[in-house]
């Protein structure tokens, strides 16, 4: 048996992205009604299911286009407990880092052009890992384009696999419908690119269905209608899923372009980044610049439909953040190839100009070190740490015992006094507070909104924003909180910006229900009691 060899610098490096990815906590609380909803798919047997988790919205049927994955979380969990969670987002987060690894692999990038491609992106995307569905369409996407790349460049012919790929995405996550925009696009251009010419066309010919390796990077015999077929079924297949013409027409209703989906971080603008540590998000627009470069110098070596593909993934990068990661991967996978070869394109006609013969001179000190033994590929340690983490995700005794089990942002210890004290009701809280509460306490904890902010008409996410800080028209959104909705309790942080409604209420409601230094419950009558002594101190000073 052979030994595992001694670990080099590369090596240390990745093993400690895949541990600290592993055992660090989750960074917000998605996952818990993610689990939840999977839950309720798999007991009631339905795909789209009545709102049970809030008292503002219960009994509506709200949309789910993540069935898929979160009945995997829910088995998951269930089954193996945060530990089953933790290795889903270890393979959610590396899959696509692999991918693009692979196809610039394959595109004969060398090894220190993969490993400067592929630390640019850890270094941009490693502040954002976490559990998240997205990462289903970063996959697909990364996928799909690069199918189609390869088989429009002659590199492998289009697999029946991209079926498989489509349909399992439109059951993962809705961002499918990008896939979806971007077979069609191919299609129609390789079909235009008939009578254009742009690009090497592809061959129309029915008479051979393989590639000639004797075409080596010309089109393949037989290969524009084998697009078309495989393209157009697997296209049809995103139409095995629920809701696929509402799925499409959702991201276009005006109540997501409401100003309230910014709270979010994930729906800020990538340019809203820039000054904020540890400035990752510069890379991406260096990377953005450099591809821009490529297109200008190498516009014909690009079929159009990628141009499109870059154009539409930076217009959604740049509106919100949360498409920044499909950004970035995607122009690494299809833009890295062809910056190697401008770059040599460089070396050969303009090596003895300034700027170029500095480039290289770059390019050669970095091959020289990466290539080193401390840099070298040592893929057995990364294997032996990810059968480890697997063997023990898959044991319950210690998947359901990981350490760091919980962020220091949860109101942990307020949970587990409402638990002791067996306190049920309608909770209003902010809307991490919210999804917290509902995992806590599942049935007996009613939410106001929580962390599914596309579920939630936007005036309940402003009440549950604006209410805590004191914001705009907080007290006509607070009655309508005690009032219309008869919420039962509120929980309220007791410092920063969304501790500003405690801080009011504090010298009024002198013995809370629970009050620690982040976190303080308070009842709806207790509010209700500091909000009139409020108002009659107000009158008393103003006469």
């Amino acid at each position: 048996m052979r030994r595992l060899p001694i670990p080099n610098a590369l090596t240390l490096v990745l093993v400690t992205l895949i541990l600290v990815n592993y055992f660090g906590v989750f960074a917000d609380l998605d996952w818990t009604w993610q689990v939840r909803t999977g839950q309720l798919i798999v007991d009631m047997g339905q795909l789209r299911t009545p709102e049970t988790f809030s008292y503002t919205i219960a009994g509506t049927e709200v949309h789910d286009f993540e069935w898929l994955y979160e009945v995997i979380l829910y088995f998951a969990w269930s089954v193996f407990g945060l530990g089953g969670l933790k290795f889903l987002k270890v393979l959610l987060v590396f899959t696509p880092l692999f991918l693009v690894g692979r196809q610039l692999q394959r595109e004969g990038v060398r090894w220190h052009g993969i490993v400067l491609a592929l630390g640019a992106a850890v270094f941009t995307l490693a502040p954002a890992w976490n559990l998240r569905p997205l990462y289903c369409t970063t996959i697909g996407l990364l996928l799909v384009a690069t199918m189609l790349h390869n088989h429009c460049t002659g590199k492998q012919p289009l697999s029946w696999w991209l079926v498989a790929v489509m349909l399992v995405w439109s059951n993962l996550h809705p961002g499918v419908i990008t896939g979806q925009g971007l077979i069609l696009g191919a299609i129609g251009w390789e079909w235009l690119n008939q009578w254009l010419r742009w690009n090497t066309p592809l061959d129309p010919s029915l008479a051979r269905r393989v590639c000639d390796p004797s075409l080596a990077r010309r089109a393949c015999v037989g290969s524009l209608w084998r697009l078309t077929l495989i393209g157009s079924v697997a296209f049809a297949a995103t139409f095995l899923s629920p809701d696929p013409i509402e799925r499409f027409r959702y991201p276009f209703k005006p109540e997501l372009a409401h100003p309230i989906m910014r709270i979010f971080s994930e729906m800020q603008p990538l340019y809203t980044f820039l000054s904020k540590p540890p400035y990752a998000v510069a890379v991406i627009y260096l990377v953005a610049a450099l591809v821009m470069l490529t297109i200008v110098f190498r516009f014909r070596h690009y079929r159009v439909w990628e141009l499109a593909l870059f154009a539409g993934l930076a217009f959604l990068g740049n509106f919100a953040f949360r498409s920044a990661m499909d950004w970035l991967l995607v122009m690494l996978a299809l833009g890295t190839p062809q910056i190697a070869r401008l770059l040599a394109q460089a070396a050969r006609t303009m090596r003895a100009r300034i700027g170029i013969a500095g480039m290289l001179r770059v390019d050669r000190s970095l091959k020289k070190t990466l290539a080193s033994p401390l840099f070298r590929w040592q893929p057995a340690w990364i294997s032996a740490t990810l059968v480890a983490l697997l063997a023990m995700s898959l044991f319950p005794p210690l998947s359901r015992a990981m350490p760091l089990q919980n962020s220091g942002e949860w109101p942990v210890a307020a949970l587990n006094h409402i638990e002791e004290s067996g306190i049920a009701g309608r909770f209003f809280a902010p809307p991490d507070y919210g999804a917290y509460v509902g995992w806590r306490l599942g049935a007996r904890g009613k939410i106001y909104t929580d962390t599914r902010g596309f579920f939630f008409p936007p005036v309940l996410l402003e009440d549950s924003h604006f209410i805590p800080q004191l914001g705009p028209e907080w007290r006509q959104r607070l009655d309508r909180v005690l009032y219309q909705y008869q919420s039962d309790f509120l929980l309220l942080e007791t410092q920063g910006p969304r501790g500003a409604l405690w801080q009011l209420l504090e010298k009024h409601v002198p013995r809370p229900l629970y009050r620690d230094q982040q976190t303080v419950l308070l009842g709806a009558d207790q509010v209700r009691d500091g909000l009139r002594a409020i108002d009659q101190t107000f009158r008393a000073a103003s006469r």
